[in-house]
């Protein structure tokens, strides 16, 4: 948070789940940069996730994401992201 604020930017660090509501209405509310510290618990699995030192395009999806069929598993939209 405080790395954002040197920057000119805004930070926000949620820890508990009832906190992300609030958070995110103070995220899109802020009139400019945003740094936003969403912190989980490490066995939780936050998808679609990044291995570390993997590159973007190896990017996880879940058991949801037929891995066999991963062109058609993110939209196109979805794309212009990654």
């Amino acid at each position: 948070m405080k790395l954002a604020e040197a920057y000119g930017g805004h930070g926000i660090r949620v820890e508990k789940p009832d906190e992300l509501d609030d958070a995110i209405k103070e995220m899109i509310s802020v009139d400019k940069p945003v740094i936003f510290d969403c912190m989980v618990d490490k066995h939780a699995n936050c998808f679609p996730m990044i291995p570390s030192g993997a590159a973007h395009n190896n990017m996880l999806l879940g058991d949801e994401a037929d891995s066999s069929d991963i062109e058609n598993a993110i939209s196109d939209e979805g794309k212009i992201l990654v």
